[in-house]
């Protein structure tokens, strides 16, 4: 039987400390680990040891002498494309507001335009229009990986900055495996270049991948697929068939849209009849009309003492006097303070 090695790994930002309890095995790894440019060339962030980080131009800058965040330009999509993804997502939430209005209130509002911006610009490079749209949307739903906004069978719906934290995850095996041939984009587990929409939260995603806006699914460590139960064309045919589904009652793939209890959208493997009473309106604006607060009246002093705010009135003539406490009590006291003053001085 082979020697087993135990390693743990933690990371800040593109800084990873690796410690095995086999030096011999640590060095291996990260000799065999892809370098700063295989990483790239797959698309992702390059791995940095921390044993061999060094302090760069930018750490340990002074607050103040960093320059104000930028300003970025948001594009405008194609206006076809942005009216196809808007109607669908009015079908879906007409919907969810007669039969699960507590998913609709879940879902997030739409993502700043100059995030959207800034993330290309960052990037280096687009989001099908599709999925930019659908970003300007909803910029993701509630709960952990987005669980409060479900699609077949139960991915949560990622918002715009979740790309990254779900792609580093997958990069980091990628490039601590050494692996190339694993980052394929068709045959491989995963690439750099994808982008994550959906999590169940158990290493299952969704995602889209940018050059053909094919939607596949990815499992840790298993072959990716366009072709299994939740791969589409793109992200807006998915948007559209899951619409329908809901309008007809009907089946997205295999599983069927009911509501729970607490008039949730989630999804089965068998229909069942909706429920009664879970009709709703959206979550309130992120800007409502502010209301004018009533002013509170000032208590009076003699509501303040009631409440123990200020202390009780003196009577006249009446002389208040210091309580000494007894002998012992203070010798006691007094000879236990000394003991500490000793330790301390020494």
């Amino acid at each position: 039987m082979g020697k087993t090695v135990l390693c743990s790994s933690m990371s800040m930002g593109d800084t990873v400390s690796l410690t095995c309890d086999d030096p011999e095995f640590e060095a291996e790894m990260k000799a065999n680990a892809l370098t700063p440019e295989e990483a790239k060339s797959i698309g992702c962030p390059p791995v940095q040891w921390d044993d061999e980080a060094k302090l760069g131009p930018d750490m340990g800058q002074d607050p103040s002498l960093v320059s104000a965040e930028p300003t970025y330009i948001p594009r405008t999509p194609d206006p076809a494309t942005a009216a196809r993804v808007n109607q669908a997502w009015d079908r879906i939430e007409r919907w969810l507001g007669a039969h699960a209005s507590a998913t609709l209130r879940k879902l997030k509002f739409g993502a700043d335009p100059q995030n959207l911006a800034g993330w290309e610009t960052n990037h280096g490079r687009r989001l099908p229009d599709d999925l930019y749209v659908s970003y300007l949307r909803h910029d993701g739903a509630d709960g952990n990986l987005g669980a409060g906004f479900q699609l077949p069978p139960s991915y949560g719906l990622l918002g715009l900055f979740e790309i990254d934290s779900i792609n580093w995850g997958y990069c980091q095996e990628l490039v601590m495996e050494g692996d190339l041939d694993a980052a394929d984009p068709e045959n491989g587990t995963w690439h750099g270049s994808f982008l994550a929409v959906g999590s169940d939260g158990t290493g299952r995603e969704l995602f889209v991948e940018p050059r053909t806006g094919r939607v596949g699914e990815a499992r840790a460590r298993e072959k990716v697929e366009y072709d299994g139960p939740m791969g589409w064309p793109s992200h807006l045919t998915m948007l559209e068939a899951l619409a329908g589904a809901l309008e007809r009652g009907e089946a997205l793939r295999d599983w069927y849209p009911v509501v729970t209890a607490g008039c949730e959208l989630r999804w089965a493997e068998e229909p069942a009849p909706l429920r009664q009473g879970c009709a709703g309106g959206p979550r309130p604006s992120p800007t409502p009309t502010p209301t004018e607060e009533p002013t509170p009246e000032k208590p009076t002093a003699e509501e303040l003492r009631a409440g123990g705010c200020l202390p009780s009135r003196r009577t006249p003539g009446r002389t208040t006097r210091a309580r000494v406490p007894g002998p012992r009590v203070t010798a006691e006291v007094n000879a236990v303070w000394r003991r500490i003053v000793v330790w301390l001085a020494r």
